[in-house]
């Protein structure tokens, strides 16, 4: 699907003045010692031909990348793990001067129809066209030390061009991703117009570990406990083909729950809560690292199967994360016993939630405009700010066939159909964007999605009906996903206009 054009490796300037680093790492870093690696992809509109491309993008990508590392060095590093556990071992990521990142630049050499404008849509797509957008993390040069970060650009001729990214979460989380790639696309931006006042970017990191206090003793515990856990993986037999499969092993979507089992009683939702500005004191936004600490909800099932259970689901994550963050214990209440907890939940059904929507990803502007698409490719559930509406949301789904399946059918059509107009307004009001792609192969369903709406959308064609509704709708809600401004009677007529009440009737405009 893509051809490789060139492989290379981009270091600071050679006038770069730190020689050697070793950055330890944290109890918030160590949590994620045995996950797999996070991958997100950019689409941007940029249409020219592939040696224009070539000869003025990918120089000047390379250039400003070049400039980000003199102050992101640490992600030309590599990390270095004890093998086994004692009083004094310690897990660090090491930069040695011309470390470096590996950079790979890349041609889409597929058919058109799965081109572009196909992979940087809101359709479903097969995982396994965007995986191809994003490199692998290289081997280390030994078994102790492996890097942190690689970055793919795939151009896109006449169209446009990708670039992908994979990172270690061991060495940072989706606020440190955030501000590096914002620093490198504001230091592209700034080298576009012949600036060189890169000091003022505010996105520049902040590396003091001693912000980060560890009374409770968790960061030599979790490095224990996560080498024991890597010993465990290392005797298992059958290794995954995917690491989308590793989270697809303990991660499964609440919305999907129709094709569970009936003896599931309780499913456990985990929201990654951002300590920086909660933490006592405080420490810096543009802190280099994980900052992270895990809030679970715990829901019934049998009630979020109900007529009641999206305001049940919502209700509970409100109060979950009001408890998790106003307490006299602090944000960091039970962080401590995150492993307990992981094995208490075993045989349970988990998942994540990936992304913020507090992160601008679509201001990310290298100074070719903003991203037309940004996609998290790792994880089955993420969240964004949308691209087009202020306040408003973009939600990302990873699923199987059945899966996807069961969502569209019980989610949108029974939750909307039964209940008419108002609760399809409400379906308007949280949905403006949903990127839904899967694993496993192609799914030739969803043939439709183009279709704008009429009398011809009716439960007749539901997965038609339900795309088209989602991808038209306007991204407002309240409550505990955060207040929101409605919808103007025009929108709320768009989105409602195609059938969503029973016996192929149309829903009237409001």
């Amino acid at each position: 699907m893509v051809t490789v054009l060139e492989k290379c490796r981009i270091s600071p300037p050679q006038d770069h003045s730190v020689a050697e680093n070793l950055l330890p790492l944290t109890f918030f870093d160590l949590v994620w010692q045995n996950w797999p690696s996070l991958s997100r992809v950019y689409f941007y509109d940029f249409p020219c031909s592939t040696s224009e491309l070539r000869q003025t993008l990918v120089p000047r990508l390379k250039k400003s990348l070049a400039s980000t590392l003199e102050h992101y060095f640490p992600f030309c590093g590599n990390l270095i793990i004890p093998t086994t556990f004692s009083d004094n071992a310690t897990a660090a990521l090491r930069y040695l001067k011309n470390d470096s990142v590996s950079l790979t630049i890349a041609e889409f050499s597929g058919t058109s129809s799965a081109g572009f404008e196909h992979l940087s849509a809101d359709h479903a797509r097969d995982v396994n066209e965007l995986f191809s957008l994003i490199p692998e993390l290289p081997p280390g040069d030994t078994d102790h030390a492996s890097p942190v970060l690689s970055i793919q650009v795939t151009l896109f001729p006449g169209q446009g061009f990708s670039i992908g990214f994979r990172n270690s979460h061991l060495v940072a989380d989706g606020r440190t991703m955030f501000n590096f790639i914002a620093t490198w696309a504001s230091i592209n931006a700034k080298q576009l117009k012949s600036e060189d006042d890169f000091d003022t970017i505010k996105t520049l990191p902040f590396y003091d570990r001693s912000v980060i206090k560890d009374a409770k003793g968790m960061t030599s515990n979790f490095l224990k406990i996560g080498l024991q856990i890597a010993q465990q993986i290392s005797k298992a037999s059958g290794p995954a083909t995917h690491e989308l499969d590793l989270v697809q092993e303990t991660a499964s979507i609440v919305l999907a729950n129709e094709i569970d089992d009936e003896n599931e009683v309780l499913e456990h939702m985990i929201i990654a809560i951002d300590t920086r500005a909660r933490l006592d004191p405080p420490i810096p936004s543009n802190y280099f690292g994980n900052a992270v600490s895990p809030c679970k909800i715990t829901l019934n099932l049998s009630r979020l199967r109900g007529q009641e259970g999206f305001v049940y689901a919502a209700k509970e994550i409100k109060e979950a994360l009001h408890e998790q963050i106003n307490n006299d214990e602090g944000v960091l209440r039970g962080l401590d016993t995150i492993f307990d907890d992981i094995e208490a939940m075993k045989g349970q059904k988990i998942f994540g939630v990936a992304g913020s929507p507090k992160l601008d990803y679509y201001s990310t502007d290298f100074g070719f405009g903003k991203p037309k698409k940004y996609e998290v490719v790792s994880e089955k559930f993420s969240l964004a700010a949308s691209r087009d509406s202020s306040g408003g949301l973009e939600l990302g789904f990873a699923f199987s066939k059945n899966e996807m399946d069961a969502f569209t059918s019980s989610w949108v059509l029974r939750r909307g159909c039964n209940r008419g107009a108002e609760q399809a307004t409400l379906g308007a009001r949280l949905m403006r964007r949903r990127s839904y792609y899967w694993a496993g192969g192609g799914y030739p369903g969803f043939s439709g999605v183009t279709r704008q709406g009429g009398d011809d959308m009716c439960p007749g064609a539901p997965k038609v009906a339900s795309w088209v509704l989602t991808r038209r709708s306007v991204a407002h809600s309240s409550g505990a996903f955060g207040a929101g401004k409605g919808v103007t009677p025009t929108e709320r007529a768009d989105a409602v206009g195609a059938c969503w009440s029973c016996g192929h009737r149309r829903v009237p405009a409001v």
